[in-house]
Parts: structure tokens; C-alpha cells; sequence
């Protein structure tokens, strides 16, 4: 159908350019957008959309081949013109887009969801997911997809809004040129003024001469001190200023000595207030903020606003009532704090949206965590029990689902003691409705050092699953009944009219041997007459009607009653590719054997529609069953796979993961195993059960059950990498570091040690400062890249926190290995920064510390790394510097 088109189309177009993405490069910054979202979701793919005119363009995306796709079949383009969010649960039930190309074809698009982004107030594309199979999508799904498109969304508008700022700045620039041209113009007034610059300077210096008796309390207790330390006299003047202070707010001693807390320090919508407390202070003595650890906005000489935590005394002095307070910058840790908590909030979305239930208890045993698919499965809200109620509170019982679990028989208890508990059964027997099963698998949680923090279980609800594969189990057990017992012809015949397969009871009743009529035309069983009339039937399935109808064959002294049926077999196409037939003797049993056959039409449909791969291995290892799973799932309809081994009808590769657990059912035992199926690009985790049949004790077949753990699977891998890995830059982070770290304490080989590079962005705060923390990320973006770049690929590279980077070597012949890692890392950061329309300088000061000995200490070696790099610091930075362990230091190097 065509796409639509708003009134504000060319409005819409105007913002979309103004943002210059258009057939720009893929970029990381919007890459980790269409990966979060389609491990969020559970999706094959994901894409950040921009609609134009005539096309819809994908700036990032995960699971789709196209770069672009035109605008009239795009679904995102109805999001756009929507201008909310667009979600089509089965796009082949949606009149709008069944008869969409890419939903009849290719990617064959079924499930569909999207947020629309925006510029300048107008929608000019969309975060959207989509699938190749219809899916519900909950509310609690909807928000989260809501907050990856704000996140998305802002990371487009990025560039532009540090353009403006730029272009504003330069417009700064032009009026304090005029301004400058103006105080040339004013200098003639301001000489009417010295006679009161005279007396600020004479103020000046009367508190330079009192500042002059505290010199030796100056020097042992305020310069010394890291925090900052402002004095202030009763009228609020700076009386003490050490360089701490300076460094915090850019003013310098001589600058700040004799001015105004206020004037200096304080932001505008807060002096009213100060001026009022410290007049208060100066008449009473007394003030609220006094003693008080206290957080507080700041001005610094630029004129930018920070954060301060700082301690207000009251102390006397020469006679004299003054104040001192002892402040610390802590802007960058409010800004880390933030940081934490959206990443908290992020965790707290996904294990919300997620339908494994997750529970987390502390290291004593105190519960810390539920999530809304724990909730739903228990039947109740976490509650602040002991470990030894927890089977009765959650009604946690064993398989027969009447038997409580023990204290040490709960999967969290077990974990808790250091157990790693793998698909353990439970049946929750909840009050409120019927028992459910889960399976629960559960691990203890330890910190980088081994400390431990606590332990976690999942839990995934089978209940349906071990029902629907009872009730296939019964069915199974029913069709082989009918199938031993049942007095009915049955008969197989291909394209060319040629047995191909007849029972016994067939063979019985046409009177003759299985060589004698299998792969001869069907002609051959009867008389010339009984044919005759047959041929009409026969040509009728031929052409691909099942049909029934009922038979006499023999004279009529000895006349035999059939209900007969023909049914197709067809091809992958769907044509007509030979018949079943089947004829039961209904002289005497015709009202039971019909029930008999539609209990076995009703059985293969229940098989072919549960999404689990069903088949029976018969003692020659040979497929005497498989339903219809098996062609969507691996490329052959049941048809292909009946009288072939494993091996023969799918190959040794797809064997070999199985092979082991298949002979342990041969041998009488129920085994399980998971591998991987890959079809068209298409990647599933199979988690498959063995089943023996037994017979008088022997094996004689195997049953075979296939289900798709493919998302229990690939979540419980985007967990561990969200854990190891640091979310900016992709490269492993602290954890990951330390785990490398501690590994290496093993011995290197004769004549082979390990380094250690320390690493920081030279002077990144005034980068961030200047340019903002966007400009920052994408410097250290660019910094990791370059790094990975200019190391082995077996080195470890990582980033621990801001700007502080690790590369860990392994296997260094000496130091000159380690000098030339260091020396291609400064080359490599030579060249200019490009971020945006930003040109930068960016360099680094390297710290290298080098062990030989059999047994390395890694505490040690970071600790050599960090002076080092303090060493190179000292040397005037963009150098490196190195220490060696039992070693004097060598010097640093350019």
C-alpha cells in the first residue's frame, strides 16, 4: 500500500536534514541502541530508522542485511506519520500490511514494534524491533522500548545541539570584542575610581599584614591540606586561601585575599540568603550550618557552578570572631552516583521485562530481590524471612508436589553455601490455584576477590511444557497400540502407483509375500475387475483429494468390506507425491476401527503444531516417526527423514554434539544435551531428551524430544556480558581486569615475565570541562579504539573507571618488548581527535611495571603501574615511564 504523507511532510524533511546523519558511517554510539533493544526483547532484529522522502535508511542496525528499503513498503514510515508509538502483533492479520513484500517475502516480518524519534519537534524516524513470528507485546515491554528510544533520541540530537553551543560561543566571542572596543572607549571613567581602588588596596594590605602572624599555623595545618580551606572574617572577607582552594575554584590567593564569600563563591539565587546568615552569625554567634557536613552549588572563577561538600567552623582569632571551612569538589561524584543509578534503573527495567523469574538473596541470607516473573510464579511478594521458612512461605516442594523441601534441599539455600544447582525440578504448590513446575538453576555470588556477596536462581515455569509432553507421551503410547493391534490394511504407494510400504495385515490379506508386491504397481494385488473400479479413487488422490469410500473385493461368496482412504503425500511445494492407503474391515468392526483412525489423524496434527522437534528411533537407529517441526526447524518434512539414521538424513555435524547422550539412551538410560541448530542464518539452542523404549528390559527404540532454549540461553550470555564488559567503550572492565590479573600469577615460562601498562587521557577534566562529557565519551571511545589497536590481540586491554585504561602483557621478553608497546601507543595517539566538528589534541602518559619472578604478586604490579605512570607524569606527560619489580625505576621515554 502506498506510505502516507502529513501536511507537515516538508517541515518534517527540513528537520530531518538539519541533522546531517543521512548516509553518514555506522557509529558505536548508536549501534549499542539496536543491541540493547534486541537482547532486551528477545528479537532477531533491531534498527535506529530514518525516514526521507522517498526511503527509509538505517543509521544502526542488528539482524537486518539492507542498508535502506523504499519508503512504500517501510512500516516505519506509518510510525512516522502516526507520530506514537506502532505495534502489529501479527502483521499477516493486519489488513494494512498483509500483503506487504516483507511480510509475504523476505525478512518475512510478523511482529512489528516502534517509537518514533524526534528533531526539532517533528518525527523524523524510529528505534523498532521485529520478529518472523507473532509475539504479544505487554505494557511493561512498551515503557521499555519507550526509554531506549529517549536514550536513542538524544544521542541523535547530539551533534547539533554541540553545534549551536559552538556557534554560539563564537557569537560570544564577537560581542566581547565590541565590549573591548567599548572599555577603550570608558577608560577616561574608570579613572575616577582610583582614589577607591587606593582603599581596597590599602584593606588589602592591612589583611596581608594580619595574615602574616598565622603564617606557622598556615603552613602545618591549611596549606598542607588537599581539601580546600576558605577563612572569612566576621564581615564576610577571605582572610585564608590555601592552594587547595585554588585548585578547586580557579581563583589565586593574591586574587581572592579581601574579597567577598558571596561575591566569589556564592551563586547569585543563594547570597541573599548567605548575606543574611552571616549577619545573623556576626550578631548572635550562632548559625544552622555550623558543624554540619554540608553539600552546597559553588561558583569557580569561570563562572561554571559546582558541587561542594564542606565542614563550617567557628573559631576566635586575635580577639576576633571569624569562620573556616575545609571543602572538597565532589561534582564528579554526584555525576558518577547519577551514572550508577540509571544504569541500576536500566538492570531494573530488563529483569522486569523479562519471563524467567530471578531471585537474589545478600550473603546472610536476606532476600534482595524479586522480579515480576518471580512474583507470578510464587504467587507472592518478597518478604523478609529466614533461609529456613523460605519452602514453607513459598510452598516449595518436591516432584510429587506434596513433599516440603528441606532447609538444604532449596535451590537458593543450596547456592548460598557455594552449590551450583543446574535445571533442578520444583513444584510450587500455591493455595490460589494449581501446583506449577519449574526448573530452577541457581549459582553462588562472589565479588572479584572471591568475597562472598550472596547467590541467584532462575526460574523458568514448565508446567505447560511437561503437561503437553505427558499428553504426547499418552498419544505416542495410543497410536503404537492401534498400530500393533489394529486389523487394517495399511499401504504406501509413490507418484508412480508402486508399493512402497504394506503391514502385515495388508500382506495377509492380499495373500501374498512382502517381495512379491513391494515395488510393484498396485494392479499387481488385484483382479482385473476390483482394479477397474479402484482406478477412479486412485486417479482422484493422484491428483491431491483424500478420499473415502467403501470397497468390496472377492466374489460374492466370499465378499470382504473395506472403508478405504487415500490420502496425498506432497512435496515441500505442496504437490501431490504419492499415497497412503488404508483399508479397514468394517464387516464387523467398521464404527470402532473410524474412531481408531480419527484418533490418529487427531495425534499427528497435536505432534505437528507443538513447536518441540518429536521423533522415534526404532532398534535399527533408523526414523520410523518425526512431525512437521522437523521442516521449518531443519529442511525436511518427515517424509525425507522416515527410514534414515540420524547421521543419513542430517549429517555428522549434526550429530556429533548429540552422539554421546544418544548411546547412553541406547544403553537404557534417559539422557539430555544442548546444541546448536543453524538454518538460513538462523541460530537455535536445542536442548534434546533421550528417551529409551523398553521391552522386556531391552532397548528397542528411543524416543527423541527437541525443545528451543534459545532465549533462557543467549539472556543468561547477555548477563555475564553485561557484567564483564564496560558499556562505553565494549572493552572488559574492572571485573574482567581483576579476574586477567589474578590468572596471571601462574609461572611464566623460562625467560618470559608479564607487564603491566597503566594509562590515563592527558588532561581529560578540561576536556570535559570545556567540551562537555559527550565530547568526553567520545573521546575515550576513540582512545580505546586506538589502543586496541596498536597492542596483540592476545594482550588485555581495559578500561577501569573515567579515564584510567589497563594493558595487561603476557609472555614479554624484557623490557624492550615493553618499551615498543608503549612507544606504538603514543604514535597511535598522535594524530588529531576527530569529534564532530571538533578538532582535538588528545595524548596520554603511560605507567609500565614489569615482573620475572616465578611468582607474581598482582597487587604489587598495579601498584608498581600506578608510579610509573605518576613518574611519566612528572617527566611533562605525553611520555612513558617504567619500573621493574625488585628494580630501581628506568627512566621515562619520549
Amino acid at each position: 500500500m502506498p506510505h502516507p504523507i502529513t501536511s507537515s511532510e516538508q517541515d518534517r524533511l527540513n528537520a530531518l536534514d538539519s541533522l546531517h546523519v543521512l548516509d553518514t558511517p555506522a557509529e558505536q554510539r548508536f549501534d549499542r541502541f539496536t543491541r540493547l533493544a534486541a537482547m532486551t526483547f528477545g528479537v532477531p532484529a533491531a534498527a535506529i530508522s530514518l525516514v526521507d522522502g522517498t526511503r527509509q535508511w538505517f543509521k544502526a542496525r542488528c539482524g537486518i542485511e539492507a542498508s535502506e528499503t523504499p519508503r512504500a513498503v517501510a512500516f516505519c514510515s506509518h510510525t512516522v506519520t502516526l507520530d506514537e508509538m506502532l505495534v502489529i502483533e501479527d502483521a499477516a492479520a493486519d489488513p494494512r500490511f498483509a500483503a506487504n513484500p516483507m511480510v509475504t517475502g523476505a525478512p518475512h516480518i510478523r511482529f512489528y514494534a516502534s517509537q518514533p524519534l524526534h528533531s526539532n519537534g517533528q518525527p523524523v524516524g524510529t528505534l523498532c524491533i521485529a520478529d518472523s513470528a507473532p509475539r504479544v507485546f505487554t505494557e511493561e515491554q512498551r515503557q521499555a522500548l519507550r526509554d531506549l528510544a529517549e536514550l536513542a533520541e538524544a544521542e541523535l540530537n547530539h551533534v547539533k545541539t554541540v553545534t549551536a553551543r559552538l556557534m554560539a560561543e563564537q557569537a560570544q566571542k564577537a560581542l566581547n570584542t565590541q565590549l573591548e572596543q567599548r572599555v577603550a572607549e570608558r577608560t577616561a571613567e574608570l579613572e575616577g575610581k582610583l582614589a577607591e581602588l587606593s582603599q581596597e588596596i590599602a584593606h588589602r594590605k592591612a589583611v596581608e599584614v594580619s595574615l602574616q602572624h598565622s603564617e606557622d599555623w598556615n603552613r602545618t595545618i591549611v596549606a598542607a591540606s588537599w581539601s580546600g580551606f576558605v577563612g572569612a572574617d566576621a564581615e564576610g572577607r577571605v582572610i585564608e586561601w590555601n592552594a587547595s582552594a585554588e585548585r578547586i575554584f580557579g581563583w589565586p590567593r593574591a586574587e581572592a585575599l579581601g574579597r567577598s564569600l558571596s561575591e566569589l563563591l556564592v551563586p547569585p539565587p543563594l547570597r541573599a540568603l548567605h548575606d543574611a546568615g552571616m549577619r545573623r552569625w556576626h550578631a548572635t554567634g550562632e548559625a544552622a550550618m555550623l558543624d554540619r557536613k554540608l553539600e552546597l552549588p559553588a561558583l569557580t572563577a569561570s563562572g561554571r557552578q559546582i558541587m561542594i561538600e564542606m565542614t563550617i567552623s567557628s573559631y576566635e582569632w586575635k580577639g576576633k570572631r571569624c569562620v573556616g571551612a575545609f571543602i572538597n569538589d565532589i561534582s564528579e561524584r554526584i555525576r558518577t552516583r547519577q551514572q550508577l543509578e540509571e544504569k541500576q534503573e536500566l538492570v531494573d527495567a530488563v529483569l522486569e521485562s523479562i519471563d524467567v523469574g530471578v531471585v537474589l538473596c545478600d550473603a546472610v541470607g536476606n532476600l534482595a530481590l524479586f522480579n515480576r516473573a518471580a512474583r507470578g510464579i510464587l504467587g507472592r511478594d518478597m518478604k523478609a524471612i529466614a533461609p529456613a521458612e523460605w519452602a514453607q512461605h513459598y510452598a516449595l516442594c518436591h516432584a510429587d508436589g506434596r513433599t516440603p523441601l528441606a532447609m538444604d534441599e532449596v535451590p537458593l539455600a543450596r547456592a548460598l553455601t557455594g552449590e551450583t544447582v543446574r535445571d533442578e525440578a520444583v513444584v510450587i504448590a500455591r493455595t490460589d490455584g494449581p501446583p506449577h513446575t519449574v526448573l530452577v538453576s541457581g549459582r553462588p555470588l562472589r565479588s572479584a576477590s572471591g568475597r562472598p556477596l550472596g547467590a541467584v536462581v532462575v526460574m523458568k515455569d514448565v508446567t505447560e511444557a511437561n503437561a503437553s509432553r505427558a499428553q504426547l507421551e499418552t498419544n505416542e503410547r495410543r497410536l503404537r497400540a492401534i498400530t500393533e493391534n489394529l486389523p487394517a490394511m495399511i499401504g504406501k504407494l509413490n507418484a508412480a502407483g508402486e508399493f512402497v510400504f504394506l503391514n502385515d495385515y495388508a500382506l495377509k490379506m492380499y495373500g501374498k509375500r512382502a517381495d512379491e508386491l513391494l515395488g510393484r504397481h498396485v494392479s499387481s494385488a488385484y483382479r482385473p475387475e476390483d482394479y477397474a473400479r479402484l482406478v477412479p479413487w486412485i486417479e482422484r488422490v493422484a491428483a491431491g483429494e483424500r478420499v473415502f469410500f467403501e470397497f468390496v473385493s472377492g466374489s460374492d461368496a466370499r465378499a470382504q468390506h473395506f472403508q478405504c482412504c487415500l490420502v496425498p503425500q506432497r512435496t515441500a511445494g505442496g504437490q501431490p507425491d504419492g499415497f497412503y492407503a488404508m483399508a479397514f474391515d468394517i464387516t464387523e468392526r467398521k464404527t470402532s476401527e473410524l474412531r481408531l483412525a480419527e484418533s490418529e489423524e487427531r495425534l499427528r496434527t497435536i505432534t505437528d503444531n507443538v513447536p518441540v522437534l518429536i521423533a522415534h528411533l526404532d532398534s535399527e537407529r533408523r526414523y520410523v516417526f518425526a512431525n512437521a517441526v522437523h521442516q521449518s526447524w531443519l529442511g525436511k518434512p518427515a517424509g525425507e527423514i522416515l527410514g534414515k539414521t540420524m547421521e543419513e538424513a542430517f549429517g555428522a555435524d549434526y550429530l556429533a554434539p548429540q552422539a554421546a547422550a544418544l548411546e547412553q539412551a541406547w544403553r537404557g538410560q534417559a539422557s539430555q544435551c544442548e546444541h546448536e541448530i543453524v538454518r538460513k542464518k538462523q541460530m537455535r539452542i536445542a536442548h534434546t531428551t533421550f528417551l529409551p523404549q523398553l521391552r522386556d528390559g531391552a532397548v528397542t527404540g528411543v524416543y527423541v524430544l527437541t525443545t528451543d532454549a534459545t532465549a533462557s540461553r543467549m539472556h543468561e550470555r547477555s548477563l555475564h556480558a553485561l557484567a564483564h564488559t564496560d558499556t562505553l567503550t565494549g572493552l572488559p572492565n574492572r571485573r574482567r581486569f581483576q579476574a586477567a590479573l589474578q590468572d596471571a600469577e601462574r609461572a611464566p615460562r623460562p625467560g618470559r615475565g608479564t607487564a603491566l601498562l597503566y594509562l590515563d587521557v592527558d588532561h581529560f577534566k578540561q576536556i570535559n570541562d570545556r567540551y562537555g562529557h559527550a565530547v568526553g565519551d567520545a573521546v575515550l571511545v576513540e582512545f580505546a579504539r586506538r589502543l586496541g589497536g596498536a597492542v596483540r590481540s592476545s594482550d588485555l586491554v581495559s578500561r577501569l573507571a573515567g579515564d584510567e585504561f589497563t594493558v595487561l602483557l603476557n609472555e614479554v621478553a624484557g623490557e624492550a618488548d615493553v618499551e615498543l608497546v608503549a612507544r606504538k601507543i603514543l604514535t597511535a595517539m598522535r594524530a588529531p581527535f576527530e569529534v564532530g566538528t571538533l578538532i582535538l589534541q588528545v595524548g596520554t602518559s603511560i605507567g609500565a611495571a614489569l615482573a620475572e619472578q616465578p611468582e607474581l604478586s598482582p597487587s604489587r604490579l598495579l601498584d608498581a603501574a600506578d608510579r610509573a605512570l605518576y613518574t611519566a607524569k612528572e617527566a611533562g606527560r605525553g611520555t612513558y615511564a617504567m619500573l621493574r619489580l625488585g628494580h630501581s625505576q628506568v627512566p621515562a621515554h619520549a
